[in-house]
């Protein structure tokens, strides 16, 4: 739960915890209720992005063939136990393509991110291997309004649906709108050889000719000098670096005891958003396995700064130009995944006050990136000269 929130103005929701989201109970093999953020930009405004966990515990498939005309999907894939991340064993085959009768089928075996741009044919995602758990990370950059995809239509035939402006219906009862329940592509009595056939067409039409294949990488293991209360190596992506194209970056931090992370000076990234992700490990058992407090300063100002303090699973959203304080976990009894995301590639350039003589300037660690100074950025420069 929320234990203190106490920040002025419009920062007072800036914490949102997730919802037990009960809307894929009926999805056979999975998790439920699942993680699940948002996928708009309802929380800040003019900076759409949505994520959420989706964690399959048997072998099955996940969604039909489909597009999005607004958005680029993103797929990150990792074993159920984000404390060994690397040590996890899975196997998914993803399909992409052209056209939905001929996807390329990618396999992969190690934690990875897969971009389907949008206009791209994708699905289903087929969770071939599963030990304790396959999770998927489901992220959107864009709107995700413009979904088009198949169904059967009176005749017997596959006619293809553009859901932009109509309600989508059921495809088993297309009297009734869709309430995502899954059970157009998942059963709960299906067994692996139910799922290797339907599977079976998808392998003898598939395309070989590579196209897709840069749409694919792993996720790096990365040894950083963050201290002894973060699990070495974590992992990362770096965005363009890693995948020239894409607008976002980040990484899973797994905190094993109480430590504070980041700057001690409160710092604002002028031109970013932030998503602060926090939960538990162990994706299959998501709130069960979260045993922390956590504490982060925020504001308007750095001289009005506010402590947002919390004790369950979600996400610290931080608009463009908001001031933050380190992340203080104050309380560790079992590990904590922390993921900060920034799901655009703008330059960044944090700000900080600094006191010289007596007087507070707001220090830039990067004035090449500020297009538009203001008055104030200007002063700054000019002392600095």
């Amino acid at each position: 739960m929320v234990l203190e929130v106490i920040v002025m103005g419009n920062l007072s929701s800036l914490f949102h915890p997730f919802v037990k989201s009960d809307n894929k109970a009926n999805w056979a093999g999975y998790t439920s209720p699942r993680m699940a953020f948002f996928n708009d930009d309802s929380v800040i405004p003019d900076v759409s992005f949505g994520a959420g966990f989706l964690v399959a515990t048997r072998v099955g498939t996940m969604d039909i063939p489909h597009i999005h005309d607004g958005a680029h999907n993103f797929f990150v894939f990792t074993g159920a136990d984000l404390a060994n991340i690397f040590e996890s064993e899975f196997e998914v085959g993803f399909c992409i393509g052209d056209t939905a009768q001929s996807m390329e089928i990618y396999h992969i075996t190690k934690p990875s991110i897969v971009a389907a741009p949008a206009g791209v044919f994708h699905s289903p995602v087929y969770f071939k291997k599963v030990v304790r758990g396959i999770n998927t990370m489901l992220t959107y950059v864009g709107t995700t309004i413009g979904r088009v995809y198949p169904r059967e239509d009176e005749n017997g035939g596959e006619e293809w649906i553009y859901e932009k402006d109509k309600v989508r219906y059921c495809v088993k009862d297309p009297e009734q709108p869709c309430t995502f329940c899954g059970l157009c592509f998942t059963r709960p009595d299906e067994t692996e050889e139910d799922v290797r056939k339907y599977m079976e067409p998808f392998y003898k039409n598939a395309s070989t000719a590579g196209k897709y294949r840069d749409c694919i990488v792993e996720l790096r293991k990365d040894y950083h000098k963050l201290g002894d209360a973060i699990m070495n190596p974590r992992c990362v992506f770096k965005g363009k670096e890693d995948m020239p194209g894409t607008v976002q970056q980040f990484s899973f931090n797994i905190v094993t005891k109480p430590c504070k992370l980041g700057d001690d000076e409160p710092v604002s990234n002028g031109q970013a958003a932030e998503f602060l992700w926090f939960s538990g490990t162990d994706v299959v058992e998501p709130w069960n396995s979260f045993d922390a407090e956590i504490e982060i300063m925020l504001g308007d100002d750095p001289d009005n700064m506010r402590a947002v303090t919390f004790s369950e699973p979600g996400v610290v959203a931080v608009p463009p130009g908001v001031w933050r304080g380190a992340v203080n976990v104050k309380r560790a009894g079992k590990p904590v995944c922390f993921i900060p995301y920034y799901p655009h590639d703008k330059a960044r350039y944090k700000i900080t006050q600094k006191i010289a003589d007596g007087k507070k300037l707001l220090v830039y660690d990067d004035e090449t990136t500020i297009k538009e100074p203001t008055a104030g950025d200007e002063l700054y420069m000019q002392i600095k000269r």
